[in-house]
C-alpha cells in the first residue's frame, strides 16, 4: 500500500514563520507530490515495567522507501532538491539532494535514519517523531519549503500493529441509540494509522462516498486525531474520546463525540473481530 502525502498548491518561503502560508505555489517552479510505502517506519518492543513514554525501544523494523515526484511545472529554474530530516522538532540535517525527479530514496537501518541527528536506538521513546521536508533552492538563489500537505513525511516511533480486517461493529450514542454497521473491514492508511468504513450512526455509502473515520494504535491504546466528518465531506469536526483500547482478545472500543449544529453527541463504538 503506499500512502500519499498531496495536495495544498502553496509553498512557504524560507525566510517567513513556517507557520504562515505567504507564497503562491507558481514561484516554487513546480508542484510535487511526496509517496512512501507501508514499511516506512521505525517499530519495537518498549521494556516493560516501566511507564511507557519512559521505556527504551528495541527496535524490530527500521526503514523508509520515499519517492518524490513533480506533478506539474518544470525543474528549469530548480538549481536543486533537497530532503532534510529532524527529530521531535530539532536541528535540521541534509539527508539528500537532488537535480531530478522523481527521485527514490531508500533506507533500511535505524543508523541511516537516525544518522546526523545525534539519536541513537537508547534514546529513541514510543511517540517520537522523525520528520522529513522537502526544499528547494532556485537557480537565483530563493530557497523554499514545501508546505506539510505537499512536501513532508512522518515517521512516528511505534509499536508493531496489525489491526486490520473484518469487525462486527455496533455503534451506541450517548442516548442509548444503538446502528448496528454489519461487518465492516478496517484498512491500514499506514505503520500504525487506520480506516475505519463508517462514522456515527450512518450506514456505508449513505452521507457521503468515504464516511470512514481515521484512529491511531499506540502500544495498543488507541487515539482519534481531531478530523472532519466522512473525510472531510462534511465540516463537523470528529473527536477523539478517552478509554480508546485494544482488548485483550482483538476486539476493538473507540470512543468519540461528533458536533453539530445543535450540540455535540458522543458515540461509543464496538468493533469484534472476526475469524
Amino acid at each position: 500500500m503506499i500512502m500519499a502525502v498531496a495536495g495544498l498548491l502553496v509553498i512557504t518561503a524560507c525566510e517567513t514563520d513556517p507557520e504562515t502560508v505567504a507564497e503562491v505555489a507558481d514561484e516554487a517552479g513546480m508542484l510535487i507530490q511526496v509517496t512512501a510505502s507501508s514499511d516506512s517506519s521505525i517499530l519495537g518492543t518498549p521494556a516493560g515495567g516501566v511507564p511507557l513514554e519512559d521505556a527504551e525501544v528495541s527496535v524490530t523494523n527500521a526503514a523508509l522507501d520515499m519517492t518524490i515526484s513533480m506533478t506539474s511545472g518544470s525543474l528549469d529554474k530548480i538549481a536543486k532538491l533537497e530532503i532534510v530530516k529532524s527529530f521531535n522538532g530539532g536541528s535540521e540535517v541534509i539527508l539528500a539532494e537532488t537535480t531530478t525527479l522523481p527521485y527514490n530514496l531508500v533506507i533500511q537501518d535505524l543508523d541511516g535514519l537516525l544518522a546526523g541527528t545525534g539519536v541513537v536506538e537508547n534514546d529513541l521513546r514510543i511517540g517520537n517523531v522523525l520528520a522529513f521536508r522537502t526544499r528547494i533552492t532556485q537557480t537565483d538563489g530563493d530557497v523554499y519549503y514545501y508546505n506539510s500537505g505537499m512536501g513532508n513525511y512522518e515517521i512516528t516511533v511505534n509499536c508493531s500493529s496489525n489491526l486490520t480486517g473484518n469487525y462486527a461493529v455496533i455503534s451506541t450514542r450517548d442516548d442509548g441509540n444503538t446502528y448496528d454497521q454489519g461487518i465492516e473491514a478496517i484498512v491500514a492508511v499506514s505503520p500504525g494509522y487506520y480506516k475505519t468504513v463508517t462514522t456515527g450512526g450512518w450506514a456505508a455509502g449513505t452521507i457521503a462516498p468515504d464516511q470512514g473515520f481515521n484512529f491511531q494504535d499506540t502500544c495498543n491504546t488507541l487515539t482519534v486525531p481531531n478530523q472532519d466528518l466522512a473525510q472531510g465531506y462534511y465540516s463537523n469536526d470528529v473527536t477523539g474520546l478517552p478509554g480508546n483500547e485494544v482488548l485483550a482478545n482483538g476486539d476493538l472500543v473507540i470512543n468519540y463525540t461528533i458536533d453539530f449544529s445543535a450540540g455535540a453527541r458522543n458515540y461509543s463504538n464496538s468493533y469484534v473481530k472476526q475469524p
